[in-house]
């Protein structure tokens, strides 16, 4: 359970309410002393404060637009703390604070706006979460440049959004869909589809929000458990149209030539290794040990890790 520290939480929850409300946009010394701030933000407190404030400015109202904000915070905190703002030079714990602010605010407005009562949320409610989700997803634009990988930068917010949260550590959004999904992971999930829609680009490659979508087990089984609540509470919701494009993507592709995206893919999705019938058979006959052990038929975490980076974007 994380343990949180008051003092850092109130001086957070200060700065990103006067981030989001615009305050202290022409001064530079208040400028200095935000990017300071994130420079280091891998306390639970900062995540735990980023979301209270999404949540407590999407009650009031609309958010306005937080990428620029967020991008030239995150610019002049990179050039604060490195004295650069070239991906290559700059270590990577900072891109996984960013990775884990996003992933940790979005788990925590799921929670937020989680009525424990009941599934379905009054119109008001409804409307305050698309507010407080698009502000994120915003925040995660005006990040791209500072997440784990560099391609991220010329992508969207609702990719490199997603990226965080494949890469998180807990599946949360397995968690928030268990044993039913309630109205607000069906509001988020349609937020990301009608986000995901709007990309240009629906090329089964990498650099593609449409293709992460299509090749991450984790947000089509998200997609697929929203999809149980979607006729009761959004009938006719862009999330359906999205799977359905998904799945025809992937049907197109079948008679294609395959390389090595889809091969990496179908190894991954299969469970099986790079080893051939006979080195199998014959590994298995050999004694236990390590000098025994054939190289060929061992697992290779390095490949596995490789092909999960080719295949889902994660790092």
């Amino acid at each position: 359970m994380a343990v949180y520290n008051l003092a850092r939480s109130e001086l957070y929850i200060e700065m990103f309410t006067n981030v989001v409300r615009g305050r202290d946009e022409d001064d530079a010394e208040m400028q200095d002393a935000h990017a300071n701030l994130l420079i280091d933000i891998r306390f639970a407190d900062v995540a735990k404060a980023f979301a209270h404030v999404l949540y407590d400015e999407a009650l009031r109202g609309e958010v306005r637009p937080l990428a620029r904000t967020f991008e030239r915070m995150a610019d002049q905190a990179a050039l604060t703390a490195f004295g650069t703002r070239n991906h290559e030079e700059i270590p990577s714990w900072f891109f996984q604070n960013f990775e884990c602010l996003l992933a940790s605010a979005l788990h925590k407005l799921l929670l937020y706006f989680r009525d424990p009562l009941t599934w379905r949320l009054n119109t008001e409610k409804r409307g305050c979460a698309v507010v407080a989700f698009n502000a994120l997803i915003g925040v995660a634009e005006g990040l791209r440049s500072y997440v784990g990988l560099d391609y991220l930068r010329e992508s969207t917010g609702v990719h490199v959004l997603m990226s965080a949260v494949q890469n998180a550590k807990c599946d949360f959004l397995k968690e928030v869909v268990h044993p039913v999904p309630r109205c607000a992971s069906l509001i988020f999930a349609e937020v990301v589809a009608q986000h995901v829609l709007a990309e240009p680009n629906r090329e089964l490659v990498v650099q593609s929000g449409f293709c992460f979508f299509a090749r991450s087990q984790r947000w089509r089984a998200f997609a697929s458990a929203c999809m149980t609540l979607a006729p009761a509470c959004m009938p006719g919701a862009p999330l359906a149209r999205l799977l359905r494009e998904v799945d025809e993507a992937k049907r197109s592709v079948v008679a294609a030539p395959p390389g090595l995206f889809f091969l990496a893919s179908e190894f991954l999705e299969a469970d099986a290794s790079p080893e051939r019938a006979h080195n199998v058979s014959r590994s298995a006959n050999l004694r236990a040990g390590p000098d025994l052990r054939s190289p060929i038929a061992k697992r290779s975490k390095p490949f596995l890790r490789l092909v999960k980076r080719l295949v889902s974007g994660s790092p």
